[in-house]
């Protein structure tokens, strides 16, 4: 995953990167969801049990927010 093409929250960055470390295949089926789905997001849980909310635009542009609780 490129990170130049990765913003937003430095928790959820943090949490994304430790997934690339810890679960390459999930990390994986977040990005294509993230680019396929209808509303251009996924949802994933941080190791501390935060949620975030993933979100790719058609430039392949990643962007990490909380999750709206």
């Amino acid at each position: 995953m490129p990170m130049d093409k990765l913003s937003g929250d430095e928790q959820g960055i943090a949490a994304l990167k430790a997934l690339a470390r810890e679960r390459r295949d999930y990390l994986k089926f977040l990005l294509a969801e993230a680019q396929t789905s209808i509303d251009g997001s996924a949802t994933f849980t941080g190791a501390d049990g935060e949620k975030y909310l993933l979100r790719a635009d058609g430039a392949g542009h990643l962007t990490v927010t909380a999750a709206p609780k």
